[in-house]
């Protein structure tokens, strides 16, 4: 028996390397599948993510050991989220008093000639479906809240992270140069001649790469803050700072470079936009962390900004033509939404059900929308969710991930090492925050899932050490 308990051990303290490195794999791989944007794909991530909790959390149980990170440190978060998921399982539940269930339903039982069991959400089905891939995500964060409480584990998956993007805009930029139009083995049926790398929507795939950008950023400007910091001779530090630039710096800097050109020739206004905000927050992010010294970081960006021009340059042109028609191409989301204003109005607390927008929409739709083109999407997170969840759920849902990069905020100049990740969680949120506002990418599950990782990483590199 006591050879048994010891064998369990053992599995037990294999668990956790196990699990972080098929996370990372998950992460990683999540974009393959155009984005795992179709029911096999997100099925196969949310089984995944499931598995590994329940690995991850046997492996505590076994080994008696605490979670890295106590929920009492992000329980204002916890019962924020809480609250929104107990909130979409009420709305999809046949047992809420009448006068909240969707009106369609009593006038659908009228026309069957029977009464049928109403419920708030207008599509119970995509509910429930909307409920579970919300749950895979907050379980991609939570995962790596615990297991890049690991300063090595964090560097780790960051660096994949980078490479991963590095590659996804290789052969997105592969794949346009050579004029294919193909997504992996599919002919493209959207966004053709523009860059989607393995995704179906330009814009989605800019959020990625903007994402990927950052991070790579990060990354380099570590490198050249920690000799920038360095209390040497102005000689000696010319000559490490050329050492860092031709060395470690060098692969990327060409990640920044070759990713930053895969995110132009997307031709994404509003990806483009946001990627430009998160690198700015990043900028003033390290500042605040005192990463970079403040006499430099003129000089730095100065250097990031004739960088960014040469690329705009060289793979620009078609972005800018298409910034220079925004307000003619404005029109149709406009009237959208107002339409979905006028959704919201008039179920403003109860909400039509988590995920039931494509649904809902074509009972407010009219002539002041051209073209026959089905909107799925209302191009808006937040009045998506408002919509949906109703104006407090949607609520609580920001500001569940709200407190969490408020916890990056706060670690910023609480941690006295690694402020690179809390940073990091500051300008990615930045960036999904504002292309929200004028797209969905954060509907996409590899979009998400990457958020969420590195959202969870920062967030467990924001507490100091000393408190664990």
């Amino acid at each position: 028996m006591a050879v048994f308990f010891r064998m369990v051990r053992r599995w037990a303290g294999r668990v956790t390397p196990l699990v972080f490195w098929t996370l990372v794999l998950l992460v990683v791989l999540a974009p393959l599948p155009l984005g795992s944007n179709w029911p096999g794909g997100w099925f196969l991530l949310a089984t995944g993510v499931g598995v590994l909790l329940v690995l991850w959390s046997a492996g505590l149980l076994v080994a008696r050991q605490a979670p890295p990170v106590a929920a009492s440190r992000v329980w204002v978060a916890l019962v924020l989220f809480a609250g929104v998921c107990l909130w979409t399982v009420l709305q999809w539940l046949p047992w809420t008093p009448a006068a909240w269930q969707h009106p369609l339903w009593a006038d659908a039982g009228r026309v069957l000639g029977r009464e049928l069991p109403g419920r708030i959400s207008l599509n119970p089905e995509e509910t429930l479906t909307a409920l579970v891939r919300l749950l895979t995500y907050a379980g991609v964060f939570w995962l790596a809240l615990q297991l890049c409480r690991s300063p090595e584990r964090a560097r780790r998956g960051l660096q994949l992270f980078v490479w991963a993007g590095f590659a996804y805009a290789l052969y997105g930029l592969f794949a346009y140069f050579s004029g294919a139009d193909k997504i992996l083995w599919m002919e493209k049926w959207a966004y053709q001649g523009v860059v989607t790398s393995t995704l179906v929507n330009r814009n989605s795939y800019a959020t990625l790469a903007g994402l990927a950008l950052v991070c790579a950023s990060a990354l380099f400007l570590d490198g050249l803050g920690a000799v920038l910091r360095a209390k040497v001779p102005a000689r000696v530090k010319a000559r490490w700072l050329l050492k860092q630039l031709l060395g470690p710096g060098a692969p990327l800097l060409v990640a920044i470079l070759v990713i930053a050109t895969a995110l132009l020739l997307t031709e994404s206004r509003g990806g483009t936009l946001s990627a430009l905000l998160g690198l700015v927050v990043l900028m003033l992010a390290l500042l605040r962390a005192r990463a970079l010294p403040g006499r430099q970081v003129a000089a730095l960006s100065m250097g990031f900004l004739l960088l960014g021009l040469a690329v705009f340059a060289l793979s620009g042109a078609e972005v800018a033509r298409r910034f220079e028609h925004t307000e003619s191409s404005a029109g149709g989301r406009t009237a959208v939404y107002a339409l979905v204003v006028r959704a919201i109005g008039d179920a403003p607390v109860l909400g039509t059900g988590y995920g039931t927008f494509p649904d809902v929409f074509p009972l407010y739709r009219d002539d002041t929308i051209a073209g026959t083109l089905f909107w799925r999407k209302a191009h808006d997170t937040y009045l998506e969710s408002a919509l949906e969840l109703g104006i407090p759920a949607a609520l609580a849902l920001v500001a569940a991930i709200g407190t969490c990069a408020g916890y990056c905020w706060v670690g910023i100049r609480r941690r006295r090492r690694d402020r690179i990740y809390p940073a990091i969680g500051v300008a990615v949120t930045a960036l999904v925050a504002a292309h929200s506002t004028v797209d969905f990418s954060l509907q996409i599950p590899a979009v998400s899932v990457s958020y969420a990782f590195l959202l969870g990483m920062a967030c467990a590199q924001s507490f100091p050490t000393r408190e664990a």
